[in-house]
């Protein structure tokens, strides 16, 4: 397998914008400001470095290229949505919905096989209980979206935990586990997000959802970096 220098060598001076706009996020704290065009482009800015990272590894590498694209798509989508979130009283519900159909694009790239139903069996009941504990907090429209929104989320879940192998013919790697790892800090970070809208206010809610989500979209986007092996990667390329 590719080592683990080599790996590092790669992905680290790719991240370096990211992890740039995200502690500048963290510096100048637009959430405490007013809604503004400054706050959205503060608060994306981290999103787009990883879709840039994403792209790097979808020009001129043939390998995985579909998977590269759904998870760039899902970027750019969640990027949509935290610009809707910006001004979350007018278009609250837009974000929503633009971080829907994310969920729904990350289940894409991560396939249906294999199908996993004892995971699906045991997300079912938690994904039932949130939806339950968050519900007094529902009015109109809402009752729908968010369940729905909680579906297509422990959906995307279900299907990135579904990819790790650790026993049979399909060897899992450090990429399936970042986008597992990703996955779950996504429902983390809306959890939290959510409590905080519909039933109580949470202290320190702007970091602990921020920070949550910047780390699960981070995992989701190294699920993109090639773990083939150096000479078979070489081979293939020549054929």
């Amino acid at each position: 397998m590719v080592q683990i220098g080599s790996i590092i060598k790669s992905v680290g001076p790719r991240l370096l914008p990211f992890f740039k706009a995200t502690i500048l996020f963290f510096l100048l704290k637009p959430y405490e400001d007013v809604p503004s065009v400054y706050r959205v482009i503060i608060k994306c800015l981290p999103i787009l470095c990883l879709c840039g990272f994403v792209m790097s590894y979808i020009v001129g590498r043939p390998i995985r290229k579909r998977y590269s694209f759904f998870i760039l798509a899902g970027l750019a989508l969640s990027c949509v949505g935290d610009a809707c979130l910006v001004f979350y009283q007018q278009y609250f519900i837009h974000g929503l919905l633009f971080f829907a159909l994310a969920h729904v694009v990350y289940t894409f790239a991560f396939g249906a096989k294999p199908l996993n139903l004892p995971v699906a069996a045991g997300l079912g009941p938690i994904a039932a209980g949130l939806y339950v504990f968050l519900s007094p907090g529902f009015k109109n429209e809402m009752v729908w979206l968010c369940l729905l929104y909680v579906i297509l989320i422990f959906t995307m879940f279900w299907r990135a935990v579904s990819r790790i192998h650790l026993s049979g013919k399909t060897v899992w790697t450090w990429t399936k586990v970042c986008a597992c790892v990703g996955a779950l800090l996504f429902l983390i970070s809306d959890f939290f997000l959510a409590v905080d809208k519909f039933r109580y206010k949470i202290p320190y809610r702007h970091q602990i959802v921020m920070s949550t989500y910047y780390s699960a979209q981070l995992g989701i986007a190294l699920s993109v970096v090639e773990t083939m092996p150096t000479q078979k990667y070489r081979e293939e390329k020549q054929q």
